[in-house]
């Protein structure tokens, strides 16, 4: 390790230089402080014989910055303002041996930002935001000759003045060499908006794709910083010092960390040590005070999501209520209606008010309408004070996603998310708030499952709820509710080299989000939402609001799908299934969109024309029956041995019914290959084939029971994986 007051001297030389010099001066400057203080991990050339067979093999790693803050008296033509200036160099420094082609190419180019200026004048003053990267590389030869890369070759990927983007190729590297590089980010900013610990938050996972020999951080910030991080899943404490000039070091280096033992259903921040740190400044003329500001932990975060139910500072929207009312046109309908029914209009005048309105960024690309996601905190603390001025008996659920860290590791407010449950006796009713297309009592695959806090509200005044709390766990949902059934009628076109395939497919829960958002434009649905609650119509939405109105035309003409726009979408949706672009495809189009929880199967079809799956065989045809019911997940043998348990994406089921013509003259050869039956208790795959008249019936079927399964239990996953994979494989003969 860099003993600290050579960093302090090293990186205190870069900050006071950094902005007097030249980008070619200053590059050439950090290329020899990091290289010439590089602690002697950095010297290391050879590999332990454990990981020879390894694809590469970092031999250091290390990430160190310094953050230094100070105010600065801004100067205007009327009065003098203050700006609190942070300066930050961070640099990663890492040296690999690489070992394969595949390292090889991996390694083979660097691509960063090069610059990026922010900043903003007002009337004659300038506050600063700019951001500068610099990096260097050198390759090793096994001889010991090393050549430093000319980074004045590189290629600038996007070049606008203030925004450059640039990529640098490392000519001559090859398998055997030794790569040391670095990248190291220089900002200067004077925008306190973006001094903020969920601005500055870095998160450190102590694993990488590689086997890492020595691995080192080192983080400095003077006094006027505020700082906290988290050690979770077993990752070391940070060793903490402070410095003769009071500047706050934290420091840790570990030796031998292991590589991803699997990236295949993974949750990284359940399953991997990491060092997630941030900092803020603690200036008294700066916002640190404010609760907003803070990071700390669960009951910090906790109570910091209590006190935006303040009515007077964060006033309650009463638009979804608005609606409600309108709906049911009278106070008498309203309460004469079934709770579960008035529930779901309120929920789905949330969804109508928050993904019908728009702002004039949307117009950018409006392909991405489908893709918004709201955030579930700030729906969930309107949507409660809404329940609790109706009366109606609920609770919060405060949760973390499945793909994020666990309620134990809650580190920044933007953590943690939250959900609804209604009291309606033994059936509760949830409203989450996650996309567009997430249904009324639906709960979103990435919280099934999931320890919860749950907090009943009660209304002391307009500026106080007080919160009753227990702990919970979010039910989880069936395979058979996240569902894909797909019917496939099969023949051979008269050349007897393609498949037609007609296709009719049914999607529910979980399984059919993606292919909603693929194949509904955002017209579709922005329609059947209004539809739902007898909302106002698209264009008067629009002209209402300040943002959209001169451009309301344009988002009626772009929210829709052309013909071509629709097809391609088919197309695509065909491409992922069958793992190749139809030849042709006909008659498709969407059967029910399921925008609700009264139609909740999406449903779809399609006629498609298939090359490459039919082989001639003097008179005879080989089919590759296995492949008309998708392709299968293949296991790797570094994906074999297992001690992380395995996250899978949600409970789920299948069942293709594939029907396949036999041509007249021809019989059928391979069918009872076509029979498989492996059912353990993680799930089943089974496949039964059987010849009726002139047609072979095949249905395949393949379930994973749990969202989550021990690392032990990872070879009964495994052999259902391996039975797919088989029957992919699976061909039949036909016969003249």
């Amino acid at each position: 390790m860099k003993k600290p007051l050579l960093l302090l001297s090293f990186l205190i030389v870069i900050g006071t230089a950094l902005y007097a010099q030249t980008y070619n001066e200053k590059a050439a400057e950090v290329q020899k402080m990091v290289w010439a203080n590089a602690p002697p991990e950095f010297s290391l050339k050879d590999v332990p014989a454990k990981y020879a067979n390894e694809s590469a093999v970092i031999l250091a790693q290390s990430y160190t910055m310094q953050r230094t803050s100070n105010l600065k008296f801004k100067f205007m033509i009327i009065a003098a303002g203050v700006a609190n200036r942070v300066t930050k160099i961070s640099t990663l420094h890492e040296r690999v041996k690489i070992n394969d082609k595949s390292a090889l190419e991996r390694y083979s180019t660097l691509e960063y930002q090069k610059k990026l200026d922010k900043s903003q004048s007002y009337m004659l003053v300038k506050m600063n935001d700019v951001h500068n990267t610099y990096i260097g590389a050198k390759i090793i030869k096994p001889n010991g000759q090393e050549t430093t890369v000319n980074t004045g070759e590189e290629v600038l990927l996007k070049n606008t003045g203030k925004d450059q983007k640039g990529k640098l190729a490392i000519p001559g590297l090859q398998v055997g060499d030794i790569l040391d590089y670095y990248i190291s980010n220089n900002d200067l900013s004077e925008n306190a908006m973006e001094d903020s610990y969920k601005k500055n938050d870095q998160i450190y996972v102590l694993a990488d794709e590689y086997p890492i020999l020595n691995y080192s951080l080192y983080f400095q910030f003077n006094s006027k910083a505020s700082v906290y991080y988290v050690s979770a899943n077993g990752a070391p404490k940070l060793e903490e010092s402070t410095l003769p000039n009071s500047d706050q070091v934290f420091k840790m280096s570990q030796k031998d960390l292991p590589k991803y033992q699997s990236q295949k259903w993974v949750s990284v921040y359940r399953q991997y040590p990491y060092i997630e740190i941030s900092s803020a400044s603690k200036s008294k003329m700066m916002t640190y005070n404010n609760p907003a500001a803070r990071a700390g932990g669960l009951t910090d975060n906790k109570n910091l999501f209590q006190t935006f139910f303040n009515e007077l500072s964060n006033p309650i929207d009463q638009e979804p209520k608005n609606i409600l009312k309108d709906y049911f046109d009278s106070k008498k309908n309203l309460r004469a209606a079934p709770l579960d029914s008035s529930m779901k209009i309120l929920y789905d005048a949330w969804k109508l008010h928050v993904f019908g309105n728009f702002d004039k960024d949307d117009l950018s690309d409006l392909s991405l309408l489908n893709y918004r996601k709201a955030k579930g905190t700030v729906a969930v603390i309107n949507m409660s004070r809404i329940l609790t001025d109706m009366d109606i008996p609920h609770e919060i659920l405060l949760v973390c996603s499945r793909d994020n860290s666990s309620l134990d590791n809650v580190y920044n407010f933007s953590d943690l998310d939250a959900l609804i449950r209604i009291s309606n006796g033994n059936n509760p009713l949830y409203m989450c708030f996650d996309d567009v297309l997430t249904h009324f009592n639906e709960i979103p695959a990435k919280f099934q499952g999931e320890k919860a806090i749950s907090m009943v509200p009660k209304r002391k005044s307009s500026t106080k709820y007080v919160f009753d709390e227990m702990n919970t766990t979010i039910p989880m949902v069936s395979a058979e509710k996240n569902h894909i059934d797909e019917q496939l009628q099969i023949s051979l076109l008269a050349d007897m080299q393609k498949l037609k395939v007609q296709r009719l497919v049914k999607q529910t829960g979980n399984m059919r989000h993606s292919d909603q958002k693929n194949l509904l434009s955002a017209m579709d649905i922005d329609n059947a939402l209004m539809e739902l609650v007898k909302g106002e119509p698209l264009a008067k939405r629009l002209s209402k609001n300040p943002d959209t109105k001169k451009s309301a035309d344009a988002f009626l003409a772009g929210m829709g799908k052309s013909l071509v726009e629709v097809r391609k979408s088919f197309m695509d949706e065909a491409k992922g299934q069958f793992d190749q672009e139809p030849t042709q495809i006909s008659d498709y189009k969407v059967i029910n969109p399921a925008i609700e929880n009264n139609k909740p199967v999406f449903e779809y079809t399609s006629t498609v024309v298939l090359n490459n799956l039919v082989k001639k065989a003097g008179n005879n045809y080989i089919i590759d029956a296995g492949k008309l019911a998708g392709s299968f997940v293949q296991l790797d043998e570094k994906d074999r041995k297992r001690t992380l348990d395995v996250y899978m994406p949600s409970a789920r089921s299948f069942k293709y019914t594939l029907s396949i013509i036999i041509p007249q003259g021809y019989k059928v050869n391979g069918v009872e290959e076509l029979n498989t039956k492996k059912i353990n208790k993680t799930g089943s795959f089974t496949s039964a084939a059987a010849v009726t008249g002139n047609v072979l019936n095949i249905v395949v079927t393949r379930n994973y029971n749990n969202n989550f399964e021990k690392a032990a239990d990872w070879p009964l996953v495994s052999e259902l994986i391996d039975a797919g994979f088989a029957f992919n494989n699976q061909k039949i003969l036909l016969e003249k």
